[in-house]
């Protein structure tokens, strides 16, 4: 008989504050690194949050779900956008963008449409969230051999448990 997971709800911001975020039904068996370009560089691990609504962005007293749908809106909150290689991603059916506070530079989500990865979903930068706040420590829910790699170097999306695709990291 299978269990279903423990979900969590988690607060999270960026280095200086100005990107602010709750994440709900958060399942933390989820993490995982990527071996595209851009994590590799960034070094970020992610949690999957796949729940439409389950990312919301805290403006003043305001709570405001978070998806790829509504990306651009939280450009005056000082979250910035970068579309990596545009020509290989094609709208409703393969997007993603990675999104990143324009004050601090610190990496928060990736939002992404890809249909193999079954469709939209909200990357998180599990280093950004208060994990103390449950009584969690970071680096015991890191553990690489527990994380899922993808690989999305290759022109495809992957998955695979403990260890990294090639071109990633640990």
């Amino acid at each position: 008989m299978s269990t279903s997971p423990e979900l969590f709800t988690l607060h999270g911001s960026c280095h200086c504050g100005s990107i602010k975020f709750i994440v709900k039904n958060l399942n933390l068996d989820t993490f995982g690194k990527c071996n595209c370009t851009y994590h590799n560089r960034d070094g970020g691990i992610f949690i999957n949050v796949p729940g439409p609504g389950d990312v919301v962005i805290i403006r003043g007293d305001e709570q405001i779900p978070f998806s790829l749908d509504n990306v651009a809106e939280f450009k005056e909150d000082g979250l910035s956008t970068y579309m990596p290689i545009p020509e290989r991603f094609k709208p409703g059916e393969h997007e993603l963008h990675h999104c990143f506070c324009s004050k601090c530079g610190n990496s928060a989500f990736t939002v992404l449409n890809i249909k193999a990865h079954g469709g939209k979903s909200v990357l998180v930068s599990v280093r950004l969230l208060d994990f103390k706040a449950i009584g969690k420590d970071i680096k015991d829910l890191t553990d690489p051999k527990k994380m899922t790699y993808l690989d999305a170097l290759n022109d495809r999306v992957a998955f695979q448990k403990g260890e990294p695709w090639s071109g990633g990291t640990w």
